[in-house]
């Protein structure tokens, strides 16, 4: 009986061990189904490369798990979702959002310094290059830009960070070439912006300018997403014109509204804007 027994827990250890073998196979090999891996869709700015897997800091060991299958990278989509909303800005599911991520110096600007992020509800992004900042000095002959504070000079505009929305089915440009433009509203649906003025006309909007602005609760109108120059310029009605061109509305480039036109959702889409300083 006692070599019987013996017999029978040397075939119950046998088993175990293989189960265990097995289920090491199972783990290390193996891969979780159903993992997403969205793919990013192409823009001006150009692909940004995924994380590499976590890893120890000082050059041992991985900080993975023994046996554990290695996490899977944040996706384009989660990681641009997670700078949005580290800065206040909430990526609502199933709706296009916008975000442009203003950089630089707060002054006016003849380059496209910043970048905008358009949020699909397929979950993937499109990034594009842009300027949020007035580009050239405003026209004394046109009303387009106010004085605000009665010097008799005109103070140029630059809306102030924020959530807006954008609205679709209106055009803008050069006469006689106008093309797809979003008109931007609060969400409350008021056009007229919160904004900071360049009260003294040297093109820099100063951290006094700012705070002036602020508590005299300044605003802009008539701002929309609409079409700037390519830096190398392109001749539109009268002449061949370069760079961004708006004293206070915000643009993509020319040769990329199109693009920017279908991320968004079409020519009449809705969306929210948000403007962050980056």
């Amino acid at each position: 009986m006692r070599s019987v027994r013996a017999v029978g827990g040397i075939v119950i250890a046998l088993s175990l061990l293989a189960g265990c073998r097995e289920r090491e196979r199972h783990a290390v090999g193996g891969t979780a189904t159903g993992a997403s891996t969205a793919s990013v869709a192409s823009s001006a700015v150009g692909p940004v490369p995924r994380e590499a897997p976590p890893h120890s800091s000082d050059g041992g060991a991985s900080d993975v798990m023994d046996g554990a299958a290695p996490a899977e990278p944040a996706s384009e989509w989660e990681t641009e979702k997670a700078w949005a909303e580290a800065r206040g800005v909430v990526i609502e599911p199933n709706a296009t959002t916008v975000v442009a991520k203003r950089r630089g110096k707060l002054a006016r600007s003849s380059r496209y310094e910043d970048t905008v992020v358009v949020f699909r509800p397929d979950r993937k992004v499109v990034r594009f290059v842009a300027t949020t900042k007035p580009a050239q000095m405003p026209n004394e002959s046109i009303s387009s830009v106010p004085d605000v504070d009665g010097d008799g000079r005109k103070d140029l505009g630059m809306v102030r960070p924020g959530v807006y929305r954008a609205i679709g089915d209106v055009t803008f440009g050069v006469p006689g070439h106008p093309r797809t433009a979003f008109k931007l509203v609060t969400e409350d649906g008021d056009g007229a912006l919160p904004a900071w003025r360049d009260l003294d006309g040297d093109g820099v909007f100063s951290p006094r300018e700012r705070a002036v602005s602020e508590q005299r609760g300044y605003t802009i109108t008539g701002v929309y997403i609409h079409y700037g120059f390519e830096p190398e310029g392109r001749v539109i009605g009268d002449r061949k014109r370069s760079g961004p061109w708006t004293v206070g509305c915000q643009n993509v480039r020319y040769d990329e509204l199109d693009a920017f036109v279908e991320a968004v959702g079409g020519p009449k889409a809705s969306f929210r804007y948000a403007i962050v300083h980056e």
